[in-house]
């Protein structure tokens, strides 16, 4: 259990859990932990290449359970910014704004329009594609 203790038994507190791991002490970027957690399939990683192929390959066996299946999407915040990752169906809404250096997240677009009702670009990430937001000095 990597000295973690659940207490209160949900995916949320795992998934949390998880980007800690692997994120601090593990000392992983965020993109890289985005393709631990949403693993592409089996046969996406089949039509890669090169390092690609590699990277990959080997992340999808050292890391194979930390895998989450099943439907998500989370915004997780940290001492140097922010991330917010879906599954790799896109089973949960995962949409990003920008206005100037803000970045915005939210499970859907209203959120981010209350907020901020003239963001420069609004997107839906495709599935397992990480929004990766860092402070800026």
């Amino acid at each position: 259990n990597h000295g973690y203790h659940c207490t209160l038994s949900t995916d949320t507190e795992v998934m949390a859990y998880l980007f800690d791991l692997l994120g601090r002490k593990h000392r992983l970027d965020y993109a890289i932990i985005a393709k631990i957690l949403a693993a592409p399939f089996w046969d996406e990683v089949d039509r890669l290449e090169g390092d690609e192929y590699e990277l990959i390959k080997a992340l999808r066996i050292t890391y194979s359970s930390a895998l989450v299946n099943g439907p998500f999407s989370i915004i997780v915040g940290h001492s140097k910014g922010m991330v917010g990752l879906s599954d790799r169906l896109k089973l949960r809404p995962l949409v990003a704004g920008r206005r100037g250096y803000t970045l915005y997240i939210s499970s859907e677009e209203c959120g981010i329009r209350e907020v901020c009702n003239s963001p420069d670009r609004i997107w839906a990430p495709k599935a397992g594609e990480p929004v990766i937001g860092r402070l800026i000095d």
